[in-house]
């Protein structure tokens, strides 16, 4: 992404199958891709340990095509136990691995044909898949095992969004290059659909995706995001001391077939937010909740039936053209017309949602009101996410 893979086209390699849509996000360092990549010494390894990986302070910045020494210039040896795999939206395999004392991280096992051409990790990639499809098959839903494994890959440090086994300081090992399995799996695959899980009496940890509130739900690349489907909009949110967008702005993106008449109407309702009670009572979170700048233009998305990774892809587009100067106190709000068939992860059934990603180290923090709703609908979805926008922009549903 950025100047890296231009992911409104990505290079796919031949032979490759096509298991759905590529990231965005560092996307270029995920799958070596970035200017750097050439410094990750691919004829030897470090050995190391969840436990060690978990020591190491997380990096105060990270750019989005450039790698972070020593971790992420570094190809690691790693033994763990095997517990959790799905194939993501971004096509990655996710799996979660633990050390005998219960600590987590995550392993990423990107998609051949998501990695751009001539990249020094692509034939380690799709050995690692192979690796791992002999074995097991991963699908859009958790699956659970016991299973000892030992990989080779490249460290990498990723965005805290609330994903499943994450280490407490984002460390990953992303891309797997190389993966193999214990002799004796401790027990047999057992598929885990999310919505069988509380019948079969699975454990807490089992259930987690089952478990989680009725407004959160998975987004396309491993990550938790809040939907909002009607009613109240934030209850009383239970405000931990973390970030919050404090002088906020809204930059309203109308995406699809938009008559300038009907933008006027939706632009209206963007400047009247901070009139909204439900707005104006986050003043004691420290945003200022009154005087909202705002500002409108279009937005081009692919026709149909779009994820959350397309509307990353198409508001990157935006910043690398120069077209949105990003704005950390800005708040994109997306708005699609009725021509689109909107998700995010497997889910439709909503009015609309916020997250954030990175098109630069600088967060974009956007919200996304799905079209064929009436005035009074859109005008409640679009408050609703922007005030869960504005006291908690990374989306991860803390209140």
């Amino acid at each position: 992404m950025r100047v890296i893979l231009s992911l409104t086209a990505v290079v796919l390699l031949s032979g490759s199958p096509l298991y759905g849509a590529c990231g965005v996000e560092r996307w270029s360092v995920k799958t070596g891709t970035d200017p750097q990549a050439s410094l990750v010494a691919l004829g030897s390894y470090v050995s190391s340990t969840i436990y060690n990986f978990h020591q190491s302070v997380r990096p105060a910045s990270l750019p989005s095509n450039g790698r972070v020494a020593p971790r992420e210039t570094t190809q690691y040896r790693l033994s763990g136990t095997l517990t959790k795999y799905v194939r993501e939206s971004d096509s990655d395999y996710h799996l979660v691995i633990n050390d005998s004392s219960g600590r987590t991280m995550i392993i990423e096992l990107p998609a051949s044909n998501c990695v751009g051409a001539g990249g020094p990790f692509g034939t380690g990639i799709s050995h690692a898949r192979q690796q791992f499809d002999a074995r097991f098959t991963a699908t859009t839903s958790f699956k659970t095992t016991s299973t000892p494994v030992t990989v080779k890959g490249v460290g990498f440090w990723d965005f805290l969004h609330g994903q499943t086994g994450v280490a407490p300081n984002g460390i990953e090992v992303h891309p797997v290059l190389d993966i193999t399995f214990g002799s004796s799996a401790l027990s047999a695959e057992t598929s885990m659909e999310s919505e069988d899980l509380i019948a079969r009496g699975a454990s807490s940890d089992e259930i987690e995706r089952a478990a989680l509130p009725d407004d959160m739900v998975f987004d396309d690349d491993g990550g938790r995001v809040r939907v909002y489907r009607g009613g109240d909009a934030l209850g009383d949110p239970l405000f931990h001391g973390g970030a919050v967008v404090d002088d906020p702005s809204l930059h309203v993106l109308f995406a699809g077939d938009w008559p300038v008449a009907s933008m006027r109407p939706v632009t209206a309702m963007a400047r009247h937010i901070d009139a909204e009670a439900s707005v104006r009572d986050l003043d004691r979170y420290g945003v200022r909740t009154f005087g909202f700048r705002v500002q409108a233009q279009r937005l081009t998305l692919p026709a149909g039936e779009i994820n959350d990774l397309d509307v990353q892809r198409a508001l990157l587009t935006e910043v690398e053209a120069g077209r949105i100067q990003l704005d950390p106190n800005a708040v994109y709000v997306v708005v699609l017309d009725g021509s689109f068939q909107p998700m995010i992860g497997q889910t439709r059934d909503w009015f609309s949602y916020h997250s954030q990603f990175h098109p630069t180290e600088m967060p974009m923090r956007y919200v996304v009101v799905r079209g064929g709703l009436d005035a009074a609908q859109q005008q409640q979805a679009m408050t609703a996410s922007v005030a869960r926008a504005l006291i908690n922009p990374a989306g991860d549903g803390w209140f």
